[in-house]
């Protein structure tokens, strides 16, 4: 069934377009080439939307779009680049029933819509849409079939660099956690360094080396895209945003929170311009800003941070992202600054649905992973357990332990079994902190060095670590305690090999080699 808009969206979506249309200037969003069929005075509102796309500001495509179908209200395009601001392919998201209202409003048919395209090439990106939305099967074999289609339209438009741009994307969505290689992610960046290279300015190419080079193995390579990309689109926060995806894969922390600071800013004033929720772009920067300040030791900015996050959770008390986003952050606080308080542990969720093509970004204050279970969620469930070993609640924490290993069980016995391992690593983690403050040190070692066999069949992480305490980082911590610093010291390196610059890590490392006469 097709959903409608109301009158109140209506007249918010008029109103949303009025005001793109009131200061198009004000959008620094990069620089394209982007010829279609549409009128011209189409053109401007066009090339700020697929732009917007490139940025993954999807809001602001589809006012833009909007603003494009305005102007010329046949114009296939922009119907295909508002539809497309309902597609999220880095977090695997969806929303079919908002991309065919879009399309519909341009023909009731797919025949009639390509009808409507002037060019082959607008034919072919409304067919390739076509398989990406109502292909068979589900989000992945979509994004697969999509990315297949836009390969054969590379190869035949290979010099176009919105093809190419578009081309690189897919390629990515077609991505997911514990994918084995990096044939992918080479291509993707291939190409979109191509045409960075080409275009300096060029919004979608700076961004999408950055996702493609996204680990500490490949980082280095994406540095010159990530010093430029903030430049390149000044007026987009997830642009002012993504530059510290590498900045974090290399530990360059004041560097993190500079990027997050702009950021969020950036994010709170378009939640405000475009009366758009809380909970998004907003909190993934906080969140990050939260973590850079930690690692700089800026205890009390970081505590700053979280009660930000703790003031959005007040306005929005029926918004689950926002507490759970806000209890991540919070949980991370506590981690880092060692501050253990006595703290309640929330009933024990029933077994949830398995997630699906809706499910929340990774990293950032959404729900959804594939129990039902947010990060923040889990993360608090873990702290709390934390908190109450290190204070001597031993029974707080055995109940804390048994959450986890329900969540553990729950996403394992789901479609995506790969979810379960973060709830692995933070069930063996607390069993080690348990047994560890109980005396039995054999055992929390034993518990402590299964938490990082599970942590290796795990890609590094893209941002702040989940879990919060990295495994090899408290195995590392565990031996120290237990004198066998040479052990420590091959834990504490490996950490640092998947979490560049952790001031945890490097702290611990510096101790025992300290110890054992040696140096990093």
């Amino acid at each position: 069934m097709v959903r409608v808009r109301t009158t109140s969206a209506l007249v918010a979506a008029v109103a949303a377009v009025l005001v793109w249309a009131a200061a198009p200037a004000a959008q620094q969003f990069g620089s394209i080439t982007f010829p279609t069929s549409g009128a011209p005075g189409a053109q401007e509102a066009f090339l700020t939307g697929v732009k917007a796309l490139h940025n993954f500001q999807f809001d602001e495509a589809a006012v833009a779009f909007q603003a494009a179908q305005k102007a010329d209200p046949n114009f296939a395009m922009a119907y295909w680049g508002e539809a497309m601001s309902h597609n999220h392919p880095l977090w695997a998201q969806q929303d079919i029933p908002k991309a065919k209202a879009v399309l519909d409003r341009l023909a009731p048919t797919h025949e009639a819509r390509l009808a409507k395209a002037k060019l082959p090439k607008e034919k072919a990106l409304l067919e390739a849409m076509q398989t990406l939305y109502f292909s068979a099967g589900d989000k992945l074999a979509r994004d697969i079939a999509y990315a297949n289609q836009m390969a054969r339209l590379y190869e035949q438009y290979s010099d176009d660099h919105e093809i190419g741009t578009f081309y690189a994307l897919s390629l990515l969505g077609s991505v997911r956690p514990g994918d084995a290689g990096f044939r992918r992610q080479a291509l993707a960046a291939s190409i979109a360094g191509k045409i960075f290279a080409a275009n300096p300015k060029h919004p979608g190419a700076a961004h999408f080396v950055i996702h493609a080079f996204d680990d500490p193995d490949h980082a280095p390579l994406a540095l010159d895209a990530a010093n430029a990309y903030a430049k390149i689109a000044p007026s987009a926060a997830h642009a002012l945003h993504m530059p510290s995806h590498i900045y974090v894969q290399r530990g360059m922390w004041q560097q993190v929170a500079l990027s997050n600071i702009d950021a969020y800013k950036a994010a709170v004033d378009l939640n405000a311009k475009l009366k758009l929720p809380e909970g998004r772009e907003d909190f993934h920067t906080l969140g990050w800003l939260g973590y850079a300040n930690l690692m700089l030791g800026k205890f009390d900015e970081a505590k700053k941070n979280v009660e930000a996050a703790r003031a959005a959770a007040d306005r929005n008390p029926n918004a689950a992202n926002i507490r759970d986003g806000y209890l991540g952050m919070r949980a991370r606080h506590i981690q880092e600054t060692a501050q253990w308080e006595k703290l309640a542990l929330p009933p024990a969720p029933a077994a949830a649905a398995a997630g699906g093509e809706h499910a929340g970004m990774p990293g950032m204050a959404m729900p959804g992973n594939a129990m039902g279970v947010s990060e923040g969620a889990a993360s608090w469930v873990y702290i709390v357990g934390v908190s109450a070993a290190k204070l001597g609640d031993m029974a707080t924490a055995e109940a804390a332990e048994a959450q986890l290993k329900g969540f553990r069980e729950r996403a394992a016995a789901g479609p995506n079994a790969y979810a379960a391992r973060p709830h692995a690593i933070r069930e063996q983690e607390l069993g080690a902190i348990i047994r560890w403050a109980k005396g039995q040190k054999d055992e929390a070692l034993a518990f402590a060095k299964r938490a990082t066999e599970v942590e290796v069949t795990m890609a590094a992480p893209s941002g702040p670590p989940d879990p919060i305490k990295p495994a090899f980082e408290l195995y590392g911590e565990l031996l120290a305690e237990a004198g066998r610093d040479k052990e420590a010291a091959a834990a504490f390196e490996q950490a640092l090999l998947r979490t560049p610059n952790r001031t945890p890590s490097v702290k611990g490392l510096q101790k025992v080699q300290a110890k054992l006469g040696t140096s990093m």
